[in-house]
């Protein structure tokens, strides 16, 4: 029973970089247990091989591990720099370019609502911002959208203007149309390849995300983060977050509790740290020693996750002149397109990584969401089977 709770433990950490300890064992192993009952399985071995073959199953095992713990206002202090920032800095520079804010998790709605109602009280219009709120849980998205809240979801102090932005009902506050119609709710999970692609925010909101993130999970996110963050940007999280953003890209603002970072590294400064050469100056030896080709490809994923698209495509074309059978250079060069929504050669690079490399279990799973993506079931059916046959002989060796 452990080692099949293991291998559950594993897929969550693959899918949603979760950090075991943070959550405890035994708390996933009474959602196992609930879910187990729920699919009226009679083990945990039946159990885990429905969720070898069931996406909705993993939905809904992850359903009952999130944490929807949130409320209007949480913490106060973020909002009320938030507040400061656009009256101070944003709004005297802004050359009527519309504020685009991310909250992610966005949990059951109560924050990107809160970061709404402070851009409006700040004098904004809605025409003048726009916010992204992201969720892994559907659950949670269905009563953000919903937009009625019960007295939980107001503690502290009393919420400035709440007769304004709320209006009462028999079944608890509901969140007027002016502020709802500022938010836009998406489902997604920060570490899915779909998820924000050709995004980019002057503000993100990632409060209480890190701290359930096992560390390479968490590297991962701090990238993503850092792409979709605009030049000066900001960044808040949580307070038990702090010790996980890096001092070389992030500098800490001086406002009391916000916990609030300012985007200061361009990419031209990461790549120097990094070590990494400009395009212009990087020369591919005609051959290579035998070290080369993981070093160009590692370079040029840097690249890639640092947002310079164009000089990873250029560092990736250049290497398949000399390499045409490299099923890895194909694989990045359309992770590249794909991040740039240009679909169509995504797909062209991901069929010829799985001609060179049938089992290819990246380049499947791009290529099946891509299907997916515009409504070809059939395809996706067919590499869905592919990519399950892989991880059936994964967990037989």
């Amino acid at each position: 029973m452990l080692m099949i709770q293991a291998k559950i433990e594993a897929l969550l950490k693959d899918k949603i970089g979760l950090e075991v300890s943070v959550i405890g064992a035994n708390k996933i192993a009474r959602a196992i247990d609930k879910r187990r009952l729920a699919c009226d399985l009679p083990d945990i071995q039946t159990y885990w091989q429905r969720l070898q073959t069931s996406s909705q199953e993993l939905e809904e095992l992850i359903e009952d591990l999130v944490v929807p713990e949130t409320w209007f206002f949480r913490d106060r202090k973020p909002f009320a720099f938030l507040e400061r920032y656009v009256k101070s800095e944003w709004l005297p520079n802004r050359n009527n370019n519309i504020l685009r804010l991310l909250s992610l998790p966005c949990s059951s709605g109560e924050e990107p609502y809160s970061i709404a109602m402070t851009l409006l009280n700040a004098g904004l219009t809605p025409k003048q911002f726009r916010i992204d709120a992201v969720d892994i849980s559907k659950q949670a998205l269905l009563k953000a959208q919903h937009a009625v809240y019960q007295k939980n979801s107001f503690r502290g102090d009393e919420i400035i203007g709440k007769e304004f932005y709320f209006q009462q009902t028999s079944n608890g506050y509901e969140v007027c149309q002016l502020v709802r119609n500022t938010v836009n709710f998406i489902h997604g999970n920060l570490l899915e390849p779909f998820c924000l692609t050709c995004k980019q925010y002057d503000v993100i909101f990632c409060r209480n995300l890190l701290i359930y993130l096992e560390s390479s999970a968490c590297s991962q996110a701090m990238a993503i983060l850092d792409r979709l963050l605009t030049p000066n940007g900001l960044l808040f999280v949580g307070s038990a977050e702090t010790g996980k953003i890096p001092s070389n890209q992030f500098a800490s603002v001086r406002h009391p509790f916000s916990f609030a970072y300012r985007k200061v590294e361009t990419p031209s400064k990461a790549i120097e740290k990094a070590n990494i050469k400009p395009l212009s100056a990087t020369k591919l030896p005609i051959k290579p020693s035998i070290h080369s080709p993981n070093v160009i490809i590692q370079t040029a994923r840097n690249l890639a996750d640092m947002g310079q698209f164009n000089e990873a495509a250029a560092l990736c074309k250049t290497y398949l002149t000399q390499n045409p059978t490299s099923a890895q250079a194909y694989l990045l060069l359309g992770e590249v397109y794909q991040a740039e929504c240009n679909n169509e050669q995504a797909e062209q690079c991901y069929q010829k990584a799985i001609y060179l490399e049938p089992n290819s279990y990246e380049a499947l799973t791009h290529l099946a969401l891509l299907h997916e993506h515009r409504g070809d079931l059939a395809a996706t059916a067919i590499l869905r089977q592919r990519i399950q046959r892989l991880q059936k002989m994964e967990i037989e060796r």
